[in-house]
Protein backbone atom coordinates (compact mmCIF):
# COMPACT_ATOMS: atom_id res chain seq x y z
CA UNK A 1 0.00 0.00 0.00
CA UNK A 2 1.21 3.51 -0.72
CA UNK A 3 1.03 6.50 1.57
CA UNK A 4 -1.15 9.43 0.43
CA UNK A 5 -0.86 12.80 2.17
CA UNK A 6 -4.22 14.19 3.35
CA UNK A 7 -4.19 17.40 5.37
CA UNK A 8 -1.40 17.36 7.93
CA UNK A 9 -1.33 13.64 8.52
CA UNK A 10 -1.35 10.62 6.23
CA UNK A 11 -3.73 7.87 5.20
CA UNK A 12 -3.01 4.54 3.58
CA UNK A 13 -4.69 3.87 0.25
CA UNK A 14 -4.11 0.71 -1.74
CA UNK A 15 -3.07 1.12 -5.37
CA UNK A 16 -5.83 -1.40 -6.10
CA UNK A 17 -8.47 1.00 -4.74
CA UNK A 18 -10.40 3.39 -6.98
CA UNK A 19 -11.53 6.75 -5.60
CA UNK A 20 -13.71 9.23 -7.49
CA UNK A 21 -13.33 12.97 -7.90
CA UNK A 22 -13.68 15.51 -5.10
CA UNK A 23 -13.51 13.01 -2.25
CA UNK A 24 -12.24 14.28 1.10
CA UNK A 25 -10.22 11.71 3.02
CA UNK A 26 -9.31 12.68 6.57
CA UNK A 27 -6.11 11.59 8.39
CA UNK A 28 -5.48 7.98 9.41
CA UNK A 29 -7.92 6.41 6.96
CA UNK A 30 -7.10 2.96 5.55
CA UNK A 31 -8.59 2.01 2.19
CA UNK A 32 -7.61 -1.50 1.19
CA UNK A 33 -7.56 -3.60 -1.98
CA UNK A 34 -10.57 -3.87 -4.27
CA UNK A 35 -12.43 -0.86 -2.89
CA UNK A 36 -14.30 1.40 -5.30
CA UNK A 37 -15.52 4.78 -4.06
CA UNK A 38 -17.53 7.24 -6.13
CA UNK A 39 -17.25 11.02 -6.24
CA UNK A 40 -17.88 13.69 -3.59
CA UNK A 41 -17.54 11.37 -0.60
CA UNK A 42 -16.26 12.47 2.81
CA UNK A 43 -14.43 9.85 4.87
CA UNK A 44 -13.64 10.53 8.52
CA UNK A 45 -10.43 9.88 10.40
CA UNK A 46 -9.66 6.34 11.50
CA UNK A 47 -12.05 4.71 9.05
CA UNK A 48 -11.06 1.33 7.57
CA UNK A 49 -12.69 0.26 4.29
CA UNK A 50 -12.17 -3.12 2.65
CA UNK A 51 -10.78 -5.11 5.54
CA UNK A 52 -11.18 -8.87 5.61
CA UNK A 53 -14.64 -9.95 6.78
CA UNK A 54 -15.41 -11.37 10.21
CA UNK A 55 -16.39 -14.66 8.63
CA UNK A 56 -14.81 -18.09 9.01
CA UNK A 57 -15.98 -18.92 5.48
CA UNK A 58 -13.72 -16.27 3.98
CA UNK A 59 -10.74 -17.87 2.21
CA UNK A 60 -8.90 -14.77 1.00
CA UNK A 61 -10.78 -14.79 -2.28
CA UNK A 62 -11.06 -11.68 -4.46
CA UNK A 63 -14.04 -9.65 -3.30
CA UNK A 64 -15.05 -6.00 -3.22
CA UNK A 65 -16.49 -2.98 -1.46
CA UNK A 66 -18.41 -0.62 -3.74
CA UNK A 67 -19.44 2.80 -2.44
CA UNK A 68 -21.42 5.28 -4.53
CA UNK A 69 -21.44 9.07 -4.68
CA UNK A 70 -21.91 11.81 -2.10
CA UNK A 71 -21.63 9.64 1.01
CA UNK A 72 -20.57 10.97 4.39
CA UNK A 73 -18.71 8.36 6.42
CA UNK A 74 -17.73 9.65 9.85
CA UNK A 75 -14.86 8.70 12.14
CA UNK A 76 -13.72 5.13 12.92
CA UNK A 77 -16.21 3.36 10.65
CA UNK A 78 -15.29 -0.17 9.51
CA UNK A 79 -16.63 -1.62 6.27
CA UNK A 80 -15.72 -5.22 5.43
CA UNK A 81 -15.32 -6.57 1.95
CA UNK A 82 -17.50 -9.49 0.92
CA UNK A 83 -17.20 -13.22 1.42
CA UNK A 84 -17.34 -15.20 -1.84
CA UNK A 85 -15.35 -14.85 -5.03
CA UNK A 86 -16.18 -11.57 -6.81
CA UNK A 87 -18.97 -10.79 -4.32
CA UNK A 88 -19.54 -7.23 -3.07
CA UNK A 89 -20.38 -5.21 -0.01
CA UNK A 90 -22.43 -2.37 -1.50
CA UNK A 91 -23.22 1.14 -0.28
CA UNK A 92 -25.29 3.37 -2.57
CA UNK A 93 -25.48 7.17 -2.83
CA UNK A 94 -26.18 10.04 -0.44
CA UNK A 95 -25.85 8.05 2.77
CA UNK A 96 -24.82 9.35 6.18
CA UNK A 97 -22.90 6.79 8.23
CA UNK A 98 -22.09 7.87 11.77
CA UNK A 99 -18.99 7.33 13.86
CA UNK A 100 -17.95 3.84 14.98
CA UNK A 101 -20.47 2.11 12.71
CA UNK A 102 -19.57 -1.36 11.46
CA UNK A 103 -20.95 -2.59 8.13
CA UNK A 104 -20.35 -6.30 7.68
CA UNK A 105 -19.49 -8.41 4.67
CA UNK A 106 -21.96 -8.69 1.78
CA UNK A 107 -24.21 -6.02 3.29
CA UNK A 108 -26.27 -3.86 0.95
CA UNK A 109 -27.02 -0.27 1.88
CA UNK A 110 -29.34 1.64 -0.43
CA UNK A 111 -29.54 5.39 -1.02
CA UNK A 112 -30.30 8.31 1.31
CA UNK A 113 -30.05 6.25 4.50
CA UNK A 114 -28.91 7.39 7.94
CA UNK A 115 -26.98 4.91 10.09
CA UNK A 116 -26.30 6.55 13.42
CA UNK A 117 -23.24 6.27 15.69
CA UNK A 118 -22.12 2.89 17.06
CA UNK A 119 -24.63 0.86 15.03
CA UNK A 120 -23.45 -2.63 14.10
CA UNK A 121 -24.69 -4.04 10.78
CA UNK A 122 -23.93 -7.76 10.43
CA UNK A 123 -23.08 -9.66 7.28
CA UNK A 124 -25.64 -9.96 4.49
CA UNK A 125 -27.94 -7.34 6.01
CA UNK A 126 -29.91 -4.99 3.76
CA UNK A 127 -30.91 -1.42 4.55
CA UNK A 128 -33.17 0.02 1.88
CA UNK A 129 -33.55 3.59 0.61
CA UNK A 130 -34.36 6.37 3.10
CA UNK A 131 -34.22 4.05 6.12
CA UNK A 132 -32.96 5.40 9.43
CA UNK A 133 -31.02 3.31 11.96
CA UNK A 134 -30.84 4.73 15.48
CA UNK A 135 -27.60 4.91 17.42
CA UNK A 136 -26.13 1.89 19.21
CA UNK A 137 -28.43 -0.49 17.33
CA UNK A 138 -27.58 -3.95 16.05
CA UNK A 139 -28.81 -6.07 13.15
CA UNK A 140 -28.58 -9.86 13.00
CA UNK A 141 -27.17 -11.44 9.84
CA UNK A 142 -29.52 -11.43 6.83
CA UNK A 143 -31.96 -8.95 8.40
CA UNK A 144 -33.52 -6.27 6.22
CA UNK A 145 -34.89 -2.80 6.92
CA UNK A 146 -37.44 -1.60 4.38
CA UNK A 147 -37.70 1.73 2.61
CA UNK A 148 -38.51 4.74 4.81
CA UNK A 149 -38.48 2.55 7.94
CA UNK A 150 -36.90 3.63 11.21
CA UNK A 151 -35.09 1.59 13.85
CA UNK A 152 -35.07 3.30 17.25
CA UNK A 153 -31.87 3.78 19.21
CA UNK A 154 -30.37 0.94 21.27
CA UNK A 155 -32.42 -1.70 19.42
CA UNK A 156 -31.53 -5.20 18.26
CA UNK A 157 -33.21 -6.38 15.09
CA UNK A 158 -33.43 -10.15 14.49
CA UNK A 159 -36.14 -10.15 11.81
CA UNK A 160 -37.09 -7.88 8.92
CA UNK A 161 -38.65 -4.46 9.57
CA UNK A 162 -41.15 -3.72 6.76
CA UNK A 163 -41.12 -0.43 4.84
CA UNK A 164 -42.66 2.70 6.34
CA UNK A 165 -42.82 1.41 9.93
CA UNK A 166 -41.03 2.37 13.15
CA UNK A 167 -39.71 -0.18 15.62
CA UNK A 168 -37.47 -0.26 18.65
CA UNK A 169 -36.26 -2.23 21.63
CA UNK A 170 -34.74 -5.56 22.57
CA UNK A 171 -36.77 -7.64 21.98
CA UNK A 172 -37.68 -5.55 18.97
CA UNK A 173 -41.27 -4.37 18.51
CA UNK A 174 -42.97 -2.47 15.68
CA UNK A 175 -44.70 0.50 17.26
CA UNK A 176 -46.17 2.60 14.46
CA UNK A 177 -45.83 4.28 11.10
CA UNK A 178 -42.94 6.62 10.27
CA UNK A 179 -45.30 9.51 9.60
CA UNK A 180 -42.72 12.27 10.03
CA UNK A 181 -40.30 10.60 7.61
CA UNK A 182 -43.04 9.97 5.06
CA UNK A 183 -44.22 13.59 5.15
CA UNK A 184 -40.67 14.85 4.78
CA UNK A 185 -40.25 12.73 1.67
CA UNK A 186 -43.40 13.82 -0.10
CA UNK A 187 -45.87 11.03 0.62
CA UNK A 188 -49.46 12.18 0.23
CA UNK A 189 -52.01 12.18 3.04
CA UNK A 190 -53.87 9.42 1.18
CA UNK A 191 -50.77 7.21 1.01
CA UNK A 192 -50.07 7.71 4.71
CA UNK A 193 -53.66 6.73 5.53
CA UNK A 194 -53.24 3.57 3.45
CA UNK A 195 -49.99 2.67 5.23
CA UNK A 196 -51.69 3.18 8.60
CA UNK A 197 -54.51 0.90 7.46
CA UNK A 198 -52.04 -1.84 6.53
CA UNK A 199 -50.20 -1.37 9.83
CA UNK A 200 -53.42 -1.89 11.81
CA UNK A 201 -54.31 -5.05 9.88
CA UNK A 202 -50.89 -6.60 10.50
CA UNK A 203 -50.18 -5.40 14.03
CA UNK A 204 -53.55 -4.72 15.66
CA UNK A 205 -55.62 -7.68 14.59
CA UNK A 206 -55.77 -11.37 15.49
CA UNK A 207 -55.17 -12.54 11.95
CA UNK A 208 -52.19 -14.71 11.11
CA UNK A 209 -49.87 -13.11 8.60
CA UNK A 210 -51.25 -15.08 5.63
CA UNK A 211 -54.81 -13.96 6.40
CA UNK A 212 -53.67 -10.39 7.06
CA UNK A 213 -52.05 -10.26 3.60
CA UNK A 214 -55.25 -11.57 2.00
CA UNK A 215 -57.34 -8.94 3.78
CA UNK A 216 -54.92 -6.23 2.70
CA UNK A 217 -55.21 -7.37 -0.92
CA UNK A 218 -59.02 -7.47 -0.72
CA UNK A 219 -59.75 -4.28 1.22
CA UNK A 220 -56.88 -1.80 0.90
CA UNK A 221 -56.62 0.51 -2.15
CA UNK A 222 -54.16 -0.77 -4.74
CA UNK A 223 -51.52 1.90 -4.23
CA UNK A 224 -47.78 1.62 -4.92
CA UNK A 225 -47.06 1.72 -1.19
CA UNK A 226 -49.10 -1.46 -0.72
CA UNK A 227 -47.22 -3.23 -3.49
CA UNK A 228 -43.89 -2.29 -1.91
CA UNK A 229 -45.01 -3.53 1.51
CA UNK A 230 -46.41 -6.83 0.29
CA UNK A 231 -43.42 -7.57 -1.91
CA UNK A 232 -41.08 -6.94 1.01
CA UNK A 233 -43.07 -9.22 3.31
CA UNK A 234 -43.37 -12.04 0.79
CA UNK A 235 -39.65 -12.01 -0.07
CA UNK A 236 -38.58 -12.10 3.58
CA UNK A 237 -36.31 -15.02 4.46
CA UNK A 238 -36.08 -14.41 8.20
CA UNK A 239 -39.71 -13.29 8.53
CA UNK A 240 -40.93 -9.86 9.56
CA UNK A 241 -41.10 -8.52 13.09
CA UNK A 242 -44.46 -9.41 14.63
CA UNK A 243 -46.01 -8.74 18.02
CA UNK A 244 -46.33 -11.83 20.23
CA UNK A 245 -50.11 -11.95 19.83
CA UNK A 246 -49.86 -12.13 16.02
CA UNK A 247 -49.83 -15.80 15.03
CA UNK A 248 -47.00 -17.00 12.86
CA UNK A 249 -47.86 -19.32 9.97
CA UNK A 250 -46.89 -22.91 10.58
Amino acid sequence: MKEIKNFKESSLISPKATIGKNCIIRPYVVIMDNVRIGKDCKIGSGTIIGSEPFDINFKNEISYVEIGDNNTIKEFVTISRATGKYQKTIIGNNNFIGAYVHIGHNAKIGNNTVITNFSQIAGYCEINDYANIGGMSGMHQYCRVGKYAMVGACSYLTKDLPPYFIGQGNPFRVCGVNVVGLKRNGFSAKQIRIIKQVYKIIYHSKYCLTDAIKIIRDTVPNDTVVKVLLEFIQTSKRGIVLKPEILLDQ
